[in-house]
């Protein structure tokens, strides 16, 4: 037996509105959505339907209302809202594309690519936001992409300002699902169809835990949008610093963050700038490096008569190969914001043009406002060390060097894990070598800094251009 109001192919609907194909029906729910033709205008529209209307289609009927009044190129427009009783519908645009959903389907996006269209979407929450209201169920299969990487926000639950902060936090677990295919079970829904995050000892992976090449920024970005402590930025805020990613060369020129006063807290988006690391600090270091006769980035020194290395050479570089370090993770001492966890993998990269380096402090001992900070190194797997080469900006920075098995967390805070395999000491020169006793094997090596020194500009700060680990 056909239910009243059931629609039917072919069916027009107000004199107008031709029914041509189900995309999807629930006959338990009575809901259904179908691809329709408006005949009067000629155009290709999206019609949902409710079966019975009145009461039952009150919400539908009164979120499309709502949502006509919001104007917004990222926004699925709304072209019409009718109760005829034993029904409701609603017609709206029709958009060519598909689900975000559908597009991880291939696998996680370019970093570049879920951060562009991460910043779409917080522009098109922006003017949600704006009229007052919540987009209110902002998921993997609300978000529509089409040519170019347009994107369009679909099914719309447009609750009250009070929802605002739960689309941000939506907003972070669509940026955790383009960069890992996987989505954070922390966040509502639970029941995406992507599978849940990876979790550690209990612990939710962050996405460069979980995948290779994510710059640092957007991996502590992305935890930030989803940790309930950390109060969330608007959409609009969100939608700005994303617009600054380079998406031509994210791994060179990820959002970048100037150095605040030691005094200054709160989140990361709050001390977004521009970070000026080139050809100065460079040549600075070379200059320095000319001057006291050191070796230089390269970890070479002086020949002897016959051609071969001097002995003090030789002992600088230590006598085993190289060891690759897989990436950086930076650990904030007790006290710490993590404000100083931007360009970490400047440090490992392999080129003295970049660094990564600390905040600005009033005084020695970081200000006094905790006891150190540094980067954990990860080996990608246990690795012998035998010597290990920071090449500082500047001399005068104290430091000691930790081993460990711990897998670090997205912002770690307590050193307790990581063993002394080095005492504390400050660095005569700006390239340091630390020739270990004895061998260390460790997947895990930790750069632990508890005074920066002062550089050239009389700061209470230290650049860290390149480490260099040796087996």
């Amino acid at each position: 037996m056909t239910q009243v109001g059931a629609p039917v192919q072919g069916e027009v609907l107000a004199g107008r509105y031709r029914l041509e194909e189900a995309l999807y029906a629930d006959a338990a729910s009575g809901h259904a959505l179908w691809r329709g033709t408006d005949n009067l205008l000629n155009r290709t529209v999206s019609i949902e339907l409710r079966v019975p209307g009145g009461p039952a289609a009150e919400q539908m009927i009164a979120e499309a209302v709502a949502a006509g009044r919001i104007v917004h190129p990222s926004v699925i427009g709304v072209y019409d809202a009718v109760d005829e009783g034993p029904r409701a519908y609603v017609v709206r645009e029709w958009v060519h594309g598909q689900t975000l959903y559908d597009t991880l389907a291939n696998g996680p996006l370019h970093p570049a690519r879920a951060a562009g269209l991460v910043r779409s979407t917080a522009d098109a929450l922006a003017g949600i936001h704006a009229t007052g209201h919540a987009h209110g169920n902002l998921t993997p299969s609300t978000v529509l992409i089409g040519n170019d990487d347009e994107v369009t926000l679909v099914d719309l639950h447009l609750g009250g300002p009070g929802q605002q902060p739960g689309d941000i936090r939506a907003l972070g677990g669509l940026l955790y699902a383009g960069l890992t295919g996987q989505w954070p079970d922390v966040l509502p829904p639970h029941r995406t169809g992507l599978p849940d995050a990876t979790r550690v000892d209990g612990r939710m992976c962050s996405p460069r835990q979980i995948r290779a090449g994510i710059p640092g920024y957007l991996d502590a970005l992305t935890m930030d949008l989803l940790d309930p402590a950390v109060p969330p930025p608007t959409a609009a805020d969100l939608a700005s610093e994303l617009r600054r990613y380079d998406v031509a060369d994210p791994a060179l020129s990820a959002l970048a963050v100037l150095a605040p006063e030691p005094a200054t807290s709160g989140p990361r988006w709050t001390r977004l700038g521009v970070l000026v690391v080139g050809v100065l600090v460079v040549l600075g270091v070379i200059i320095g490096v000319a001057a006291l006769g050191l070796p230089n980035f390269g970890g070479g020194g002086d020949a002897s008569p016959s051609g071969k290395p001097s002995a003090s050479a030789s002992a600088q570089q230590g006598g085993g190969g190289p060891v690759k370090v897989v990436r950086a993770t930076f650990i904030d001492g007790p006290g710490g914001d993590f404000a100083e966890d931007k360009n970490v993998d400047n440090a490992v990269d392999g080129s003295p043009g970049t660094a990564w380096k600390t905040d600005q402090y009033k005084s020695p001992k970081l200000g006094q406002f905790k006891p150190g900070l540094g980067l954990i190194l990860d080996l990608g797997g246990e690795k012998s060390v035998s010597s290990v080469t920071i090449a500082f900006d500047h001399p005068g920075a104290t430091f000691e060097l930790r081993a460990g098995t711990e897998q670090p967390s997205s912002q770690p805070s307590d050193i307790g894990p990581y063993k002394v395999i080095s005492p504390s000491q400050t660095a005569s020169a700006a390239s340091t070598t630390i020739k270990l006793d004895k061998a260390v094997s460790t997947p895990f090596l930790v750069v632990w800094i508890t005074d920066t020194g002062t550089n050239s500009d009389g700061k209470y700060q230290v650049a860290i251009s390149e480490i260099t680990v040796k087996g």
